[in-house]
């Protein structure tokens, strides 16, 4: 048996294109729509200062599990950390063991691009992220590819974070919180 590869962050944002992510996510969103996969296993366990949750399924021949640690008060490292490995579905061959972070931040993305391929309008004007985090970037990103608003708005409850994100992006018009 060969070893399994080890890709961190770096490689999985080198390898994995947006374009390729959305256009996979679309196929799984199809499969599982017609019955050609299984739906997806799904776990969360909590822990004292936060929580792990096991997603996992099956795509084209193989097996994939993501397990990720969810840590709200991490202030010294990201606030969810995990993996996601990957199997050959027909002889359980490990494959791949990668850094979640990159992966989930662009699943995450090409959801809302496919989402918003068949349920925006083509001629859309305007496009509003919601949160500022470290989702924004990618979630940005994936919808550009499907769609060209002439404005994009960038709200957070954390205006700094908001108008940060919007300063980044230049062009995004940052929308600050209204004052209680």
């Amino acid at each position: 048996m060969s070893a399994a590869l080890l890709l961190g962050t770096t490689d999985v944002e080198r390898l994995l294109t947006p374009d390729a992510c959305i256009a996979a996510v679309e196929q799984a969103f199809r499969d599982h729509a017609l019955g050609k996969v299984p739906p997806p296993g799904i776990l969360g366990m909590h822990a004292p200062n936060g929580g792990f949750h096991v997603k996992a399924g099956f795509l084209d021949g193989y097996f994939a599990a993501k397990i990720n640690a969810n840590f709200p008060a991490n202030t010294e490292r990201p606030t969810i950390q995990g993996a996601v490995i990957l199997f050959d579905a027909a002889n359980g061959t490990p494959l791949a063991i990668m850094d979640s972070m990159s992966i989930t931040a662009l699943r995450t993305a090409a959801a809302t691009a496919v989402a918003a391929n068949y349920l925006a309008r083509p001629e859309c004007d305007t496009a509003l992220i919601c949160g500022c985090g470290a989702q924004a970037p990618a979630q940005l990103q994936a919808l550009l590819r499907v769609r060209t608003p002439g404005r994009v708005l960038a709200y957070d409850r954390d205006s700094g974070r908001a108008a940060a994100f919007a300063e980044r992006r230049g062009g995004c018009y940052c929308r600050l919180p209204e004052s209680s």
